[in-house]
């Protein structure tokens, strides 16, 4: 098969990973791929254009992709994709964002019967609203939807009466070698000027203020009251961190048990490794929570609340605990309950180890994706 994927974005975060992986897994399988993603607006070894590079799936940026909708770059392209697609003649041209699944959809119509099969991916932490826009886009400028769960799945099938046969599963993935629970890892405690006993809870994010660092903060001072010996590994950064983790903390007197990471490239899986416990409130762009993945891999287990995939993802009392959301008390009594029980805290984490590798494993994408298209293909 001949596939072109689609990606308005440069930036590597929210769903960037999985599709490249995609890509990578597809080529794998024989087929012939080409991402095409937005321009890259830094020389940044953490774009999507570089990851593609690193994992050898060929790459453009030659369409601006423009995610804000700019007139000129995007007359551009409306002017000039259906061209390439006409040329290329791709079999399939999957979507993942809002903007490249409307431009590329609409190109692609252009091209009457020989259009390629549309699919899309959709990525985001909650089923779309049933609106007018989405309905036009999901129920006339698609072919087939692939989501990430078995209640999203359903969720879109219904919201949108999406015929059944046209929607998938596609597996969520992770680098199952990097995050490896039994490697050798650099001792980071001590860079923390922490001890091994200390009980360390960590949390990945941009720190906006939707990631609801508030509800965690006042979960992290309940904590703090019964075990004041437990420390918060804070790992990324926000322009608006001030605001969101640095005054809180401040306020709440629990500054001090903080540890600001920023932003890690080299040494993340060294600082996840290091946890005792992991915590992730509000997924961002990327519903399926890779952070939270990834401590699963490294057997860390999870403490989330009860929303979008995350009660999916990590199973309750299986792989980690999920909590009522909004419940900064309920997140408190599920630290300390994990961290007074060693020997139930380490179950859990192999148990999501073992999880991780049944169902994240990067072996399980291209398989899944060349099946879901072949049906796709076979159908008049």
């Amino acid at each position: 098969m001949k596939i072109l994927h689609l990606y308005s974005d440069w930036k590597w975060t929210g769903p960037a990973e999985p599709v490249v992986q995609m890509c990578a897994a597809l080529r794998e399988r024989g087929h012939e791929v080409l991402l095409a993603h937005s321009p890259d607006a830094h020389a940044n070894r953490e774009s999507v254009g570089a990851k593609a590079r690193d994992l050898g799936v060929p790459a453009t940026s030659e369409f601006a992709l423009n995610r804000y909708l700019r007139p000129l770059p995007t007359l551009r392209d409306m002017l000039r994709l259906p061209a390439f697609l006409r040329r290329e003649r791709f079999d399939i041209v999957h979507m993942h964002l809002n903007h490249d699944h409307v431009e590329g959809a609409l190109c692609a119509k252009l091209l009457g019967r020989r259009a390629p099969v549309l699919v899309r991916t959709l990525h985001s932490r909650e089923v779309l609203p049933a609106n007018l826009g989405y309905r036009l886009q999901l129920r006339q400028l698609t072919d087939g939807w692939l989501m990430f769960t078995e209640k999203f799945r359903a969720e879109y099938a219904r919201r949108f009466r999406l015929p059944e046969a046209c929607t998938g599963l596609q597996p969520m993935s992770v680098d199952l070698e990097r995050f490896r629970p039994d490697r050798t890892w650099k001792n980071l405690r001590a860079e923390f000027g922490v001890t091994p006993e200390t009980p360390l809870i960590g949390i990945v994010g941009r720190y906006q203020k939707y990631r609801r660092m508030d509800l965690f903060m006042a979960a992290a001072k309940q904590l703090l009251d019964k075990l004041p010996e437990a420390r918060f590994v804070v790992i990324g950064r926000s322009s608006q961190m001030q605001q969101t983790v640095i005054e809180p903390a401040e306020a709440l007197g629990i500054r001090d048990r903080l540890i600001l990471t920023g932003y890690r490239i080299d040494d993340y899986a060294d600082i996840l490794a290091a946890l005792d416990l992991f915590t992730l409130l509000m997924p961002g762009f990327d519903g399926t929570a890779r952070a939270v993945r990834e401590a699963m891999a490294l057997a860390v287990p999870c403490v989330l609340p009860d929303f979008g995939m995350l009660p999916e993802i990590c199973p309750h009392d299986s792989t980690g605990l999920i909590v009522p959301r909004e419940d900064p008390a309920a997140l408190a009594a599920a630290w300390l309950e994990l961290l007074q029980n060693p020997p139930r805290r380490r179950a859990l984490g192999a148990n999501a180890r073992r999880e991780a590798e049944a169902r994240f494993g990067m072996n399980l994408v291209g398989p899944a994706l060349e099946t879901f298209y072949s049906r796709l293909l076979a159908r008049p």
